[in-house]
């Protein structure tokens, strides 16, 4: 399904930008990962936004007022991100918090770290918060702040990741003014080299190709499943069924699953995420990726694996993790640079994903 403009945005006046903290006066360039400034009651945090994880994660140690007896009184949580192999454990203590480069407020539970493991053999189907082969357990680690924002993400080790835990789609308050279900405020975010810009209008969505969403796992209605997409590496057909798409704000490599039959050229180098051994494509192969389905492609990019240029300024990622599998669905995470060519736009109330080139 793809639309330029079949959603009256013309009724959501509501809008708020919220720069990046670490941006330079030029326009931020993703070449590290985007934050922001907010403040948890008297504790101000600084977090990387990431777009491939859903939840603000923080060290229990960093946290206000934490005692294993106020962790207690709620749900036992935790997220594995698969690129880092790290198992966050804790707790979804409620909380309210205040973002400092825009008024605005918002409320959502956030997971409160007391155990972190690096967990290369974690078996997403059965070991929820337990690591029964941990390289590395550290208690009460200290300086872990994380800003999940992504959707569709419960099915990578990150079950309880769900749209009430995603800070960006629980804003309570803009300027002062509450928001409800009367306000001119549509539940979505863009991001662009200015910032995150919260709530959707007719004005911020212009010029947009969007594609449509699937429903995802629950019965949130802002709940959507990932962006369907296309990929190949060299000259072969796209592949196409059941491919899905991240545009993930927290890593700069990428990450491909192709199917087996698709022939790629690799060596085994360090990831720039976990240190570990993986296959990576060799430099001078083309990947490209379209994002929609067959026919109907909102966006679509390509770039060379190894050209410098396009590493340094333009939308190539560092890397290129490749696995060629018969059993896994094929996959891109695109990695930050991405951004660097074009702006998003997350739907939540149409389960709407949208793009536009900026280069």
């Amino acid at each position: 399904m793809f639309a330029r403009s079949t959603v009256d945005y013309s009724q959501s006046t509501l809008d708020v930008l919220i720069p990046f903290w670490n941006s330079p006066p030029a326009g931020f360039a993703f070449t590290d990962g985007p934050r922001v400034k907010f403040r948890v009651d008297t504790e101000i945090y600084h977090p990387v936004i990431d777009t491939g994880s859903c939840g603000f994660i923080v060290s229990a140690a960093n946290f206000p007022n934490w005692t294993p007896e106020l962790a207690d009184k709620y749900p036992v949580g935790y997220e594995f991100l698969s690129s880092s192999k790290k198992l966050y454990v804790g707790n979804w203590i409620d909380s309210d918090v205040v973002f400092l480069q825009a008024d605005v407020a918002a409320s959502f539970p956030i997971l409160v770290v007391s155990t972190r493991y690096i967990c290369p053999d974690y078996d997403e189907a059965k070991d929820g918060p337990n690591c029964t082969s941990p390289t590395e357990t550290i208690d009460m680690p200290k300086k872990i702040a994380l800003l999940g924002v992504g959707f569709g993400r419960q099915s990578d080790g990150q079950p309880q990741g769900n749209p009430d835990k995603n800070p960006f789609l629980n804003i309570v308050s803009i300027d002062g003014t509450p928001i409800n279900s009367t306000s001119p405020f549509r539940t979505g975010y863009k991001i662009s080299k200015d910032g995150v810009t919260l709530g959707l209008t007719a004005k911020n969505t212009a010029g947009f190709r969007f594609v449509g969403l699937d429903k995802g796992v629950t019965e949130d209605p802002r709940d959507w499943a990932p962006v369907p997409a296309g990929i190949r590496v060299g000259t072969v057909p796209f592949v196409t069924d059941d491919t899905t798409a991240l545009i993930d704000t927290g890593i700069n490599q990428m990450y491909l699953t192709v199917p087996r039959s698709m022939q790629v050229e690799t060596h085994i180098a360090k990831s720039l995420s976990s240190g570990a051994n993986v296959s990576v494509l060799d430099d001078g192969q083309v990947v490209e990726v379209q994002y929609g389905r067959p026919g109907a492609n909102a966006a679509s990019y390509s770039f060379k694996v190894g050209d410098k240029h396009s590493v340094e300024t333009g939308v190539a990622p560092p890397q290129v993790i490749v696995r060629r599998s018969s059993t896994k669905n094929p996959y891109v995470n695109t990695g930050r640079h991405f951004y660097r060519g074009f702006e998003i736009i997350f739907d939540a109330v149409g389960g709407r994903y949208g793009f536009k080139a900026t280069s």
